[in-house]
């Protein structure tokens, strides 16, 4: 309970955690915590971290798919509305076209919970965030948010979005999504 935000990047089940901890990062989300899962192609496999108790707070499941090939990632209309992506802008990018650089691979989610704000190869959720009980999670269903930082074909806002994210997660007033503001 000492954490602001618990990250499992590309994490597959190595059995060095022991079954209990998965269960207490569950609770400590449902009771206010955040997570950040960002997904390699261990979560589609029998290693995938969606085993454990996190399902209980994962907002999408595994189909078993990875799919390897070049797409664009895009914002969803909930996308281009809500405080994490809208107006992530990029030098090249136009009106409708952000300008964004490609990625190379995508596992394939089917989300049960929460809002799809990107999406990416054949037009599948790409990255979902939720609200579980007091707590928050943030999905990204890929690894490869690095090529926007290395300039791959153009790069992208790779810095600001994760920023954004985990703001968001640790429950940043600025990004709320229905935050009102009155001035007289």
């Amino acid at each position: 309970y000492d954490f602001d935000l618990i990250i499992f990047d590309r994490y597959r089940l190595n059995r060095i955690l022991p079954n209990y901890y998965f269960g207490n990062i569950a609770r400590y989300v449902k009771e206010g915590g955040a997570l950040l899962e960002a997904s390699g192609p261990d979560f589609a496999s029998d290693n995938s971290i969606y085993t454990t108790d996190l399902q209980q707070v994962l907002p999408a499941f595994p189909t078993g798919q990875v799919i390897k090939r070049e797409f664009k990632p895009a914002l969803t209309d909930n996308g281009k509305r809500h405080p994490v992506t809208d107006d992530l802008s990029w030098p090249g990018g136009t009106d409708g076209n952000p300008g964004w650089g490609s990625w190379l691979r995508q596992g394939a989610v089917s989300p049960t919970s929460g809002e799809t704000l990107m999406s990416g190869a054949d037009n599948l959720p790409l990255l979902i965030l939720d609200r579980v009980g007091k707590g928050r999670v943030a999905q990204l269903a890929s690894d490869q948010i690095w090529l926007w930082s290395r300039g791959h074909k153009g790069g992208g806002p790779q810095a600001e979005l994760l920023r954004r994210m985990a703001h968001w997660l640790m429950k940043e007033p600025e990004l709320e999504e229905n935050a009102l503001d009155v001035s007289i």
